[in-house]
């Protein structure tokens, strides 16, 4: 008899699964080609074969609605599974679906799509947020540059008018708001006021908890929904609790150490470490810092549960969230998965580098070292993008990675298809140095600085590559790296531009394109100035910044243009990164050297 009873859901369990597996054959996946023109995006089945066409410069996954964000001409639409679009590509950006709705914005107005991609919102709005417990927090300008916050429901009507300094999203079915200065309210989904607190500060709302403090700069502690203080404030950083734990710190040196503590107030873990993240599922990475410096800005890992039982020792430099009692984790030189013990999960890939990986499906997404591709669960690829980039026929280029440590990632090219072997040598030579694979920051040194897979880096450093320009025989690349000493307020980005002669191997300068005997530096000098003098995007240029170009002057061309460019600080705030001045060579053509090797390596 229990025989009997063990067959009947053993068959039901089957037939599950083998609906399942028809609804796997039947998803797709965003993938990604490298080309001439830049990565372009389209959609894989569980074979790595394209269904939908690489055609898009930015594709997202597929919803439980059966539709994607896509990007074509820097606009968002929704397209379905068949590569139709729902939703035509008129948008500024459309956010991915929570709670069934998307926030889209048109015309630098903000509003709400349904699962159908139709506009719900019966008005516009400067600022809406993701739905959270069937409300939007939705924002209005006003002249001054202030805002006041009120919210919408799942159907678009304005059920809390916007009348609020601040307003936090809904959990537990309440939500946190600001009523006026040093008073703040607890509202439930209707606007009704359950409950007002009267503190310079009160934020961070989390089982059942919030965040105070006498004044806006601290100390902190915790109140409750009736306002009663339940932990003194004698912390100098507290977050708002998740699942139970709240991280704080209580030096005064705004740095750390930080711990973890319960709805009680008592420690968890104790106030030891420099970084404590909620990984969600009930688990926490807990960093101890690496390095020599005395605040350290770098962590390694161990995971532990919220009941302050830690589960494995400090292995770990990246840590992701948990979905579905798996998370990934990175060493100096792999990524894995990590079950809920927070071991390595023997039964899915290892991959080479650092960054994320996730089960979609039956197939592993990994987004490693900013290269998306896909894997079976037994490691197989499925799908990878091409390393190397057509130009045409003749030549070719190939991604070239250098990762000698989790925080120093380069991706220099090396060019292919040029005759003359020594010439190509010398020329990917020089780009490999121009990509600062054997870096130096420091000016006055002169030996380019070795990192191994074990140095602690007090920096981050990545760099890539684009095509600007090809035609004929001239290659221009746009060389990029983002140096971020850690700590800064931000990182400093670098940007060369050569200018290759494919058969020849010269990286030309800006006076190669110009006659002998011509004056012009004078020439170029006067018409960036009247642009600077003339065009509003020139705007935020220091005044008497610019001085005149070099001779060594930072520049690229394409097929009707000269592009002359600044670094950020140069003539302009960083704001406005890399100031650029495009010069038709129409405007100079009595100037052009129309005889010359740079002229004639693309005309």
């Amino acid at each position: 008899m229990s025989s009997r009873k063990n067959k009947k859901p053993l068959k039901k369990k089957h037939k599950q699964m083998k609906y399942n597996r028809k609804e796997e054959l039947n998803k797709l996946y965003p993938a990604m080609i490298n080309t001439r023109y830049g990565r372009v995006f389209g959609y894989i089945n569980y074979k790595g074969k394209f269904i939908i066409e690489p055609k898009y410069e930015r594709a997202g996954n597929f919803n439980e609605f059966g539709l994607a964000i896509v990007e074509e001409k820097n606009l968002v639409g929704l397209i379905n599974t068949k590569g139709e679009y729902i939703v035509k590509p008129i948008y500024e950006s459309i956010s991915p679906y929570k709670e069934g709705r998307a926030i889209y914005v048109l015309n630098e107005k903000m509003g709400v799509m349904d699962e159908e991609g139709k506009s719900i919102t019966k008005k516009s709005y400067d600022f809406i947020m993701d739905y959270s417990g069937d409300r939007a927090v939705v924002g209005i300008n006003n002249p001054n540059g202030s805002y006041n916050y009120g919210y919408i429901d799942r159907y678009g009507n304005e059920v809390i008018i916007p009348k609020f300094l601040q307003a936090d999203d809904f959990k537990d079915d309440v939500a946190l708001v600001k009523i006026k200065d040093k008073e703040y309210g607890l509202i439930d989904k209707n606007g009704n006021i359950i409950n007002t607190y009267k503190y310079d500060y009160v934020g961070q709302y989390g089982n059942g908890l919030m965040v105070f403090a006498n004044s806006s700069g601290g100390p902190f502690g915790y109140i409750n929904k009736e306002g009663k203080e339940v932990i003194k404030p004698i912390y100098t950083m507290a977050q708002g609790f998740k699942d139970g734990i709240a991280v704080v710190s209580e030096d005064e040196g705004y740095n750390g150490p930080y711990g973890g503590i319960n709805v009680n107030g008592q420690y968890v873990f104790q106030p030891i470490y420099s970084e404590i993240k909620s990984l969600g599922q009930g688990k926490v990475a807990l960093g101890m810092p690496i390095g020599k410096e005395k605040i350290s800005t770098s962590s390694i890992y161990a995971i532990a549960d919220n009941n302050g039982k830690r589960l494995t020792d400090f292995n770990y430099l990246v840590v992701g969230d948990y979905e579905n009692g798996l998370s990934y984790a990175s060493d100096t030189l792999n990524t894995f998965f990590i079950n809920e013990s927070g071991k390595i999960e023997k039964t899915l890939p290892v991959v080479s580098g650092s960054g994320e990986l996730r089960v979609k499906d039956n197939i592993v997404f990994a987004d490693i070292d900013f290269y998306p591709y896909y894997l079976t669960k037994s490691g197989r690829i499925i799908y990878k993008p091409n390393s190397t980039i057509e130009l045409n026929d003749k030549y070719s280029v190939t991604r070239v990675k250098y990762r000698p440590n989790i925080n120093y990632l380069v991706y220099n090219p090396e060019i292919n298809g040029i005759l003359n072997e020594k010439v190509r040598q010398d020329v990917n030579v020089k780009l490999k140095v121009m990509s600062r694979v054997n870096p130096s920051f420091e000016e006055k040194k002169s030996e380019p600085l070795i990192i191994t897979p074990d140095d602690v880096l007090d920096f981050n450093y990545y760099g890539d590559f684009s095509i600007k320009f090809f035609k004929k025989n001239l290659l221009v690349l746009d060389m990029t790296g983002y140096y971020y000493p850690f700590g800064a307020a931000h990182g400093m980005p670098s940007r060369k531009t050569p200018n290759i002669d494919l058969v020849t191997g010269k990286f030309y300068t800006l006076g190669d394109l110009f006659m002998g005997g011509v004056y012009w530096t004078g020439e170029l000098n006067k018409i960036i100035e009247n642009m600077i003098k003339t065009d509003p995007q020139y705007s935020e240029t220091y005044q008497d910044g610019f001085k005149g170009i070099t001779m060594d002057q930072s520049f690229y061309v394409d097929e009707n243009n000269l592009y002359i460019y600044f670094v950020p600080y140069d003539i302009a705030p960083y704001a406005a990164g890399f100031v650029t001045f495009k010069i038709p060579f129409a405007e100079i053509q009595g100037m052009i050297n129309k005889r010359g090797d740079f002229y004639k390596a693309f005309n």
